[in-house]
């Protein structure tokens, strides 16, 4: 397959550019980008790098469809998606190319699925939020709940470290989640409550106690779709040192992450002061973790399953879609339409294998019969 990747030169485009050119049923990933120095230090990391291409292209132009004929695959890395998701998806349907991408917007999420008829009659498959979260949260999802003879609750959490979350679009990205209102499935529907809200202490095994918030991602959206009967969808997520929350909620309290132009400045402020914050109040843990509580019922009574994982977060985020476009180069991805990662178009066990090789064990705890 021809691979060609928007957000390549980003930190968690990065480790999908290497894994894609470490796989021999791909013959080219072109990256394409603005910055022609950022892909040259690139390309003398990557020892496949006779695969490699540059193609000059800012991803705010109008129409690029015309770039991605002769592909046979668009990557999304390029970040914030609540800006890209949906005109990436738009002009590789438009092309008749398939799309994977890293999409962690709640919004972009839903705008993506919008086109799920224009993408089943281009015959085009579209595999949004294949990363970390969502990603290998849906992941954990799905397997916990074909475990489960019924299903009532999922609820994720996400640790992040700040030290891999120090670039622009992932600054952007913070700001967003914890703005306004965000997507909540409760009570057999989705609801919006306000980011930072639900503050909880949660457990991340490898990690240790992290404060997290209901933060504005994809799962509560599109879990739901393929479980009806679920009762719960939650997603609660936070940097390891809690005070980079809070300042992310008081930056989005006194209005400066309101719209485009502040998210903008406020990004800029925070990626030069963030290594200073980190060095004031203390940096914690130095990698990222997710966490899936199922709970439901097994045999007639009450079962909760728990799955956790910790690493690096370019691992966990950028290895999932590499493994998921190479599954496709493979050919066992047969399927045209929108879909998330906890549809099972691809069998979740293929990524935690990829995981363990690459240090990142997927931890499976069962409670039974539970009060």
């Amino acid at each position: 397959m021809k691979i060609i990747i928007f957000g390549g030169t980003g930190g968690m485009g990065q480790k999908v550019v290497k894994e894609l050119c470490s796989y021999a049923e791909i013959a080219q990933v072109t990256v394409a980008a603005r910055n022609a120095a950022k892909f040259a230090e690139l390309k003398k990391q990557v020892p496949a790098h006779s695969k490699l291409e540059f193609l000059a292209c800012n991803i705010e132009e109008a129409d690029l469809s015309p770039l991605l004929s002769g592909y046979d695959l668009v990557a999304g890395a390029a970040g914030p998606f609540y800006k890209y998701e949906k005109k990436l998806a738009a002009a590789a349907i438009k092309a008749g190319v398939h799309y994977f991408s890293l999409c962690d917007d709640y919004d972009a999420a839903e705008q993506v699925f919008t086109l799920d008829a224009d993408a089943r009659k281009a015959n085009v498959c579209v595999f949004t939020g294949i990363g970390w979260t969502p990603g290998i949260s849906s992941l954990m999802a799905r397997t916990g709940a074909d475990r489960l003879d019924t299903v009532q609750k999922i609820n994720i959490s996400w640790a992040g470290n700040s030290d891999d979350s120090s670039g622009t679009a992932v600054i952007l990205h913070v700001l967003h989640i914890f703005t306004g209102l965000v997507p909540s499935f409760l009570e057999g529907k989705l609801q919006m409550v306000p980011a930072g809200s639900g503050k909880e202490t949660v457990h991340f095994p490898g990690i240790g106690a992290i404060t997290v918030y209901n933060v504005g991602h994809p799962e509560p959206v599109t879990i739901p779709r393929y479980f009806p009967a679920l009762e719960e969808v939650t997603l609660k997520g936070g940097i390891n040192e809690d005070m980079l929350n809070k300042l992310s909620l008081l930056t989005a309290k006194i209005g400066l992450s309101k719209n485009k132009a502040m998210r903008d400045g406020m990004a800029a402020i925070f990626g030069k002061s963030l290594p200073i914050l980190r060095k004031i109040i203390g940096a914690g843990p130095d990698i990222s973790g997710i966490r899936v509580d199922i709970t439901g019922h097994k045999d007639g009574k009450p079962c909760k399953l728990t799955y956790s994982a910790a690493g690096p977060m370019d691992v966990l985020t950028g290895l999932p879609l590499a493994v998921a476009i190479r599954e496709m180069a493979r050919g066992k991805v047969q399927a045209a339409g929108v879909f998330a990662p906890e549809s099972g178009i691809i069998d979740p066990e293929i990524f935690f294998a990829e995981l363990k090789k690459q240090g990142v064990d997927v931890i499976v705890a069962q409670e039974d019969h539970f009060a």
